[in-house]
């Protein structure tokens, strides 16, 4: 009995998410052994076993598997910390979120060099903050509830909080963009310490005009 025209659909839909998973693992295993600027798509098709066309048909570019990187790693980030019951405070899971990634960038510190430098050989900023901040805006919105009500709440946009958030863990990794050894927690802990400082400034006064 033949397939109907759904199941065929099904299996090419299946077929082609493989293929994008394959060039995108390639990727990832090329970038780290070459380094992003010396690595061609052609060699990525060739890793992953699959024809030019085939990878190009899903990353037109080189920096549209670094933006594919940084959007799996915040996600799968924020899945962890979304869902840690041991973590009840709102700034709490603020915190968290940007020392897991911070862990993250250590644990495959090659990776996060060459990913990092294609994002900015692409467009510069990482395009994957939009529906992450949306979440992130909403837990800061909670710390400022979540404040004894003894004193005036403060002015801190939680919009531009989280996009202060995002340039400095990301100027913690440009400042040891260079550095090829893994800096072995002295990265986590300088983000750890400028994170805490932006949230104790968003959570004061101080930014009253």
């Amino acid at each position: 009995m033949g397939q109907t025209q759904d199941e065929k659909q099904d299996g090419r839909t299946r077929n082609a998410q493989a293929n994008r998973e394959r060039v995108y693992a390639a990727a990832i295993k090329v970038f780290a052994s070459r380094g992003y600027d010396a690595a061609t798509m052609d060699e990525i098709a060739a890793e992953a076993g699959v024809a030019r066309r085939t990878a190009f048909n899903h990353f037109p570019a080189k920096s549209d598997i670094a933006t594919e990187w940084a959007v799996r790693v915040g996600e799968s980030v924020f899945a962890l910390v979304r869902d840690a019951d041991r973590i009840t405070s709102a700034a709490d899971r603020v915190r968290a979120y940007f020392h897991e990634l911070a862990l993250r960038a250590e644990r495959d510190w090659d990776e996060t060099r060459q990913m990092t430098t294609g994002l900015l050989r692409g467009q510069g900023v990482p395009p994957h903050r939009s529906q992450l901040s949306a979440e992130l805006r909403d837990w800061l919105r909670d710390c400022l509830r979540e404040r004894p009500d003894n004193g005036p709440t403060p002015s801190a946009d939680p919009a531009l909080t989280v996009d202060v958030l995002y340039d400095v863990f990301q100027g913690a990794v440009m400042r040891r963009l260079s550095q090829e050894d893994a800096p072995h927690g002295a990265f986590t802990a300088e983000v750890d310490a400028v994170i805490a400082l932006v949230l104790a400034g968003f959570a004061s006064d101080a930014g009253h005009p």
